[in-house]
């Protein structure tokens, strides 16, 4: 029996994180699935993944954005769930409730609710969501209300299969799953088929393992940010923003990876941190001249 949806997991040594999610789906009342995890660990130090329903393949390429281009690719389903390998799945109707609003052929997907370990919900929106141009930046991933909405979180977020590979999938100029990746994807995707649906009732608890993956940090405190996500940051500005909302985007994007509190009160590391932001908005322009790397239909290319 063909499954009904496809959920695709990319993963860098995070077994034991990763068995707790595999654990969890199992554990769904919805069973018409498979699972596609694409295990990017180094060779020496690989587990086989034998899970219900799961099929596990392993690449020597180190990108989440290229994992999940090729997840939706070897997908049998007409629906693609992304989620990352360090989440915790408590909600038995988890995957009933993302694919029970793609029985509307209209809806083009469902971005589900993302929380921290505390479980803290909110039922307000903030002001600034509203800004045509930037609007989804501060969109809370834990609202608990439905709510039509152009951005989502690559850990909790459902696609038709067809429909994300003619916007290209994921752009793999997102190196090591650099940041912005999920929301250069959603953008292309949104503009073409309409924005997606926000649904509280397809929750999760997105753990942030500090320790495997390719979102790791630099140093052990989290306190410079490594330059593939500086460099996301650049290149999702010059590829996907108007210029009338630069001036904005780059102050938040200052102040996450160069303002923030931890970095200012240690300044013998500024130096290595501008360096990095410097380096990375010039690497993103020559980049982005260069132009996106979208999905590869060869059947040969992600060996």
């Amino acid at each position: 029996m063909t499954p009904e949806i496809s959920i695709v997991i990319p993963t860098i040594n995070r077994y034991n994180d990763l068995k707790n999610t595999l654990n969890d789906l199992s554990k769904q009342s919805f069973k018409n699935f498979e699972i596609i995890v694409i295990d990017q660990t180094e060779e020496n130090i690989t587990q086989e993944i034998t899970h219900e329903k799961t099929l596990h393949f392993l690449r020597s390429y180190k990108s989440a954005s290229k994992a999940r281009n090729e997840g939706l690719l070897l997908a049998k389903s007409p629906v693609l769930l992304y989620l990352d390998d360090d989440v915790l799945i408590k909600n038995k109707d988890f995957i009933k409730n993302h694919i029970n609003h793609f029985k509307d052929k209209k809806v083009s997907g469902v971005a589900g609710a993302i929380l921290d370990l505390n479980g803290k919900t909110t039922s307000k929106l903030p002001r600034n969501e509203s800004r045509k141009h930037l609007g989804w930046l501060y969109f809370p991933r834990n609202y608990t209300k439905l709510y039509k909405v152009r951005g989502g979180g690559s850990g909790n977020l459902a696609v038709r299969k067809d429909w994300a590979i003619d916007v290209g999938g994921m752009d793999e100029n997102y190196d090591k799953g650099a940041y912005r990746e999920e929301s250069d994807f959603c953008i292309r995707y949104t503009d073409k088929y309409g924005k997606l649906i926000f649904d509280p009732a397809a929750d999760l608890v997105h753990i942030g393992s500090p320790t495997g993956g390719t979102r790791e940090w630099k140093n052990s405190n989290g306190i410079v940010h490594a330059q593939q996500h500086m460099f996301g940051a650049w290149y999702f500005m010059f590829m996907q923003l108007p210029l009338i909302s630069w001036p904005e985007y780059a102050y938040i994007t200052t102040r996450r990876f160069i303002l923030h509190k931890k970095l200012m009160i240690r300044f013998y590391l500024w130096p290595s941190a501008i360096y990095r932001f410097t380096t990375a908005f010039f690497m993103a322009i020559y980049t982005a001249i260069k132009g996106p790397v979208h999905i590869n239909l060869s059947d040969d290319y992600y060996q």
